[in-house]
């Protein structure tokens, strides 16, 4: 009797430390597929973006980048087939990895790209007469610097560069003229350049009344 009693009794502890076992199990199997749908969730909005940027710019990624786009893909595809996650860890790592150096890379590309356009917004803007109008498309552009992008990002993006690149032509600028305007935006103009030309363009423009001059005290 005592000797079943035992064998019974033992019965029930392995059951317990089975149970218990399968509950550690699921535990730990919730907490890596929370750490894995969390970085899914991080990643998508770049996937998303790259996706986009690479059809409307022509954007493409730098190696390393690529190699840890291609992990998280293969690793996520691999997930879902399991329908578990399976050491995440190294994923997290790889898709914040991914998110960081897509961003930086997005940075450069499009100063980059856009760079010579937007400093051409930037003179333009200083006589325009709608500056309101150069100033929308200038802020366009600066929103669209910041990744991730959006489908409706990159459509005002385009609508900016058409007007943008209407308002170039608008204003019918030279290298001198140019020029000049540089150094009015950064404070450096002088008399010295207000050459016959120049001010025959002020004239033209009728944009007399939005030039002004200071002295500097070259002392200080």
């Amino acid at each position: 009797m005592l000797h079943e009693k035992i064998i019974s009794t033992v019965g029930l502890i392995e059951e317990v430390e089975d149970n218990r076992h399968r509950e550690n199990e699921n535990i730990n199997m919730a907490k890596r597929n929370s750490t894995f749908f969390d970085a899914l969730a991080k990643i998508t909005p770049s996937i998303r973006s790259y996706i986009l940027v690479k059809k409307y710019f022509g954007f493409t990624l730098q190696p390393n980048t690529a190699d840890s786009l291609k992990y998280v893909i293969d690793y996520s595809k691999k997930t879902f087939a399991e329908s578990k996650a399976i050491n995440p860890t190294p994923f997290k790592q790889r898709a914040e990895s991914f998110i960081d150096a897509i961003g930086q890379e997005w940075t450069a590309f499009y100063k980059t790209k856009n760079s010579e356009l937007v400093n051409g917004l930037n003179i333009i803007v200083l006589v325009h007469p709608s500056p309101s109008i150069v100033r929308n498309c200038i802020n366009t552009f600066n929103k669209c610097e910041k990744w991730p992008l959006s489908q409706e990002m990159i459509e005002a993006y385009e609508e900016a560069k058409t007007n943008a690149d209407a308002l170039m032509k608008e204003m019918r600028f030279d290298d001198e003229i140019k020029d000049f305007l540089e150094k009015v935006r950064d404070r450096k103009a002088t008399l010295n350049d207000l050459t016959p030309s120049i001010l025959e363009w002020i004239k033209t423009e009728n944009i007399s009344d939005k030039v002004s001059l200071s002295i500097r005290n070259t002392t200080y």
